[in-house]
């Protein structure tokens, strides 16, 4: 497949399901995993934030939890009020095409397409679940692939081609020959279905040895069907759909993410001095011809006209800030800064109450 395919057919209704039920141990916290904040959200906020908006024409998410069901769900919540996400409970971890099953009551029957991602994979774009979706239906196919090339595989399942090219399935590392292990083009996991099709053949999904029903087994199962069955979307940067599971990994996607948002405003037209220490949230906005200086934190749906020096060593959270003010070492939450006004250094505004240090 292209990766830019034409555009998807608006009368196709298309179901997500996001799958964040598993435990993550490896986070060693107490806190489940798809929770570890990122730029200031919850993991699973940035991907309900991708299929949101993406575009496209899509039923209520699915959300398929398990371990912590209720911390979870009351964090998605508490985070989309109204949205109205569908929540599915996985009373045991067995698989992720069990996952997936469990999720069905909740998918409208009407769906035609149903897109599964995971919560713990904070830098996906809504411009890539679009293009997923565009590709998956300009292909016809019964699933459709995200696949990218990494240096280092280790850990990824491989894609696996005939001499034509075309999809014969995914094998996975633990199971893979040598020469498979070479392979370079690894699955995301991130994937699009014909939904007729998935609900018909998942049941018919064997068992792994370890017991656990795999939802990457479907590719195996739509090749033999013949060629053109399984489509691939191949990212430049498959990185943006691999999930977070460590530490380590949660701090890599930190400092990743804050680079897009920074390249985002600076394309806008706002000024960072030292992007490197500039902390953003993305529901953050900044008008043009504003200054950043280091060490400046941006949370919440803050929002900053033009012409403003914002820092050194500011924190504003859910603050709004007029046009042409200077804030400088200081912390203003859920106030309004007026045009003009000057504030710091070492003055704290809540709430509309100005603190010493602040002046107009």
């Amino acid at each position: 497949m292209t990766s830019t395919p034409p555009r998807s057919r608006p009368d196709k209704l298309v179901a997500a399901v996001v799958l964040a039920a598993g435990a993550g141990t490896r986070m060693r916290s107490g806190t489940h995993k798809v929770l570890h904040r990122v730029a200031g959200r919850p993991m699973i906020w940035h991907v309900l934030a991708a299929v949101a908006h993406a575009g496209i024409r899509t039923t209520r998410t699915a959300v398929v939890v398990g371990d912590r069901a209720a911390e979870v769900e009351a964090a998605v919540r508490a985070d989309w009020p109204g949205a109205g996400h569908a929540f599915a409970v996985q009373a045991e971890r067995l698989g992720t095409g069990h996952a997936t099953l469990v999720a069905r009551p909740c998918i409208a029957p009407d769906a035609s397409t149903v897109v599964v991602a995971y919560g713990d994979t904070p830098l996906l774009q809504a411009d890539t679940v679009a293009r997923l979706v565009e590709a998956h239906h300009a292909a016809s196919a019964c699933v459709t692939l995200v696949t990218g090339d990494l240096d280092d595989p280790t850990g990824y399942g491989r894609i696996l081609r005939d001499p034509s090219g075309h999809v014969t399935g995914i094998v996975e590392e633990r199971d893979a020959t040598p020469d498979q292990r070479a392979i370079r083009e690894v699955n995301s996991g991130f994937c699009a279905f014909d939904a007729a099709w998935m609900w018909a053949s998942l049941p018919a999904v064997a068992p792994a040895a370890n017991g656990e029903i795999y939802l990457t087994a479907l590719a195996g199962i739509a090749a033999k069907g013949g060629h053109g069955l399984v489509a691939t979307l191949h990212l430049d940067d498959v990185l943006e759909t691999v999930g977070v599971n460590s530490r380590t990994q949660l701090a890599e996607a930190e400092v990743a993410l804050r680079r897009r948002l920074v390249a985002r405003w600076l394309e806008a037209g706002v000024t960072f001095e030292d992007p490197a220490t500039a902390y953003l949230s993305p529901d953050v906005t900044i008008a043009p011809d504003t200054v950043i200086a280091p060490n400046v934190h941006l949370r919440g749906t803050t929002r900053v006209g033009a012409h403003c020096i914002i820092g050194p060593d500011v924190l504003l959270e859910d603050a709004a800030v007029g046009d042409g003010a200077t804030i400088i070492a200081s912390v203003v939450r859920r106030a309004t800064i007026p045009p003009g006004a000057s504030v710091g250094p070492f003055a704290t505004v809540v709430e509309g109450r100005r603190e010493p240090g602040m002046s107009q």
